[in-house]
């Protein structure tokens, strides 16, 4: 390791303390050796010899010149450090999402942890409005084909005399609309569930919830055989949304009935450990592609491009999923189980002392 390293691998403050002792020795030794020589002979020749008073300007420069010079030269250091932090800050302000700092990887300084923070702040902004923009691409895509259909539909119907004909292309419109009106509905809750989760914020036995929905998955699946099992362990309570809690799990038990083959089942585990509750939710299915499991859970993306509307929704469920989990300050998380998909999720766990005081106000 060459010196230059060594030295951006200290701590600020252990490198703070060199440079100042440093510069300190220096200027003293500047001030000793010449400064304070050529202020004798200066005030020697000025006044015809040395008064008592000069000892005292002789400790001023002595003293002022080294503080000055360290005081300079210190805050020179922190204002250039400073001032970056704020071009890079305004560039991101106005717009430069690529702005970034460039960092050492010292996690003992403290100024490239700030620099690291803010890095990663610009990254998640980035990624968000990205993930917005990319929100209204595939809600204009979504909108577009049942309202080019309603347009064909409402050209022809002033064309068509037989009431058959009026009939079917009405009921065509009915069915664009209801489409929408879902495409719309789903789009509301999904704004709403981040604000949901605290507007009636009370302990959640889980427990409850996910035995219930596993008897109501099951008997949905009883016709193909399809089973339910449920492994829950421990107290499953948490602090949150009960509805929104439900619909969460109910849109994972919804998407891993829809891909388990007949004869076959889905497996709920829930575990407490850590302060946290973890429910892992697996099929036998197919599973998906390693490159698609961030992927499912953005709104509209499916696996299958070539999947109906009746069978495949949306593409929301799995969107609504993650917000519900974001809500609850917890993540939820997708990996092939070999066969099958495995989505889990992490929440925290209800305090006791949550328990007993009841509903957070």
């Amino acid at each position: 390791m060459s010196l230059r390293d060594f030295i951006r691998t200290r701590p600020l403050y252990w490198r703070i303390n060199v440079f100042v002792t440093g510069l300190l020795i220096f200027v003293v030794g500047l001030t000793e050796i010449v400064l304070e020589p050529l202020a004798i002979n200066i005030l020697t020749g000025l006044y015809g010899g040395f008064q008592p008073w000069h000892e005292a300007v002789l400790w001023g420069v002595s003293i002022v010149i080294p503080a000055l010079a360290c005081s300079y030269v210190l805050s020179r250091m922190l204002s250039s450090k400073l001032g970056k932090m704020a071009r890079i800050s305004r560039a991101l302000a106005h717009g430069n999402l690529h702005a970034r700092f460039s960092v050492s990887g010292n996690d003992q300084d403290a100024f490239d942890v700030l620099a690291q923070s803010f890095n990663e702040m610009a990254e998640a902004i980035e990624k968000q409005r990205n993930n917005e923009r990319r929100l209204l691409a595939d809600i204009s895509h979504e909108l577009r084909s049942p309202l080019a259909r309603m347009t064909i539909a409402a050209e022809l119907l002033p064309r068509r005399n037989g009431l058959e004909e009026r009939a079917n292309i009405t009921l065509r419109l009915n069915r664009e609309i209801g489409r929408m009106n879902e495409l719309v509905s789903l789009l509301l809750i999904q704004g709403r569930d981040r604000f949901l989760a605290s507007d009636t914020y009370q302990p959640v036995d889980l427990e409850k919830i996910l035995q219930e929905l596993a008897d109501d998955f099951a008997f949905q699946g009883e016709s193909q055989n399809k089973r339910v099992e449920t492994e829950l362990q421990g107290s499953l309570t948490t602090m949150g949304n009960p509805l929104l809690l439900r619909r969460m799990f109910s849109n994972i038990l919804s998407n891993a009935i829809f891909y388990t083959p007949v004869d076959n089942k889905i497996k709920i585990t829930g575990t407490a450990a850590n302060g946290n509750i973890v429910v892992a939710i697996r099929d036998y299915g197919p599973g998906v592609a390693e490159e698609q499991l961030e992927d499912i859970f953005r709104a509209f993306y499916r696996v299958d491009n070539s999947r109906s509307r009746t069978s495949g929704g949306v593409g929301l469920g799995l969107a609504l999923v993650r917000e519900a989990a974001i809500a609850h300050n917890g993540s939820v998380e997708a990996e092939n189980a070999s066969p099958g998909l495995l989505v889990t999720v992490t929440l925290p766990a209800c305090k006791t002392t949550q328990l007993k005081d009841g509903p957070a106000k």
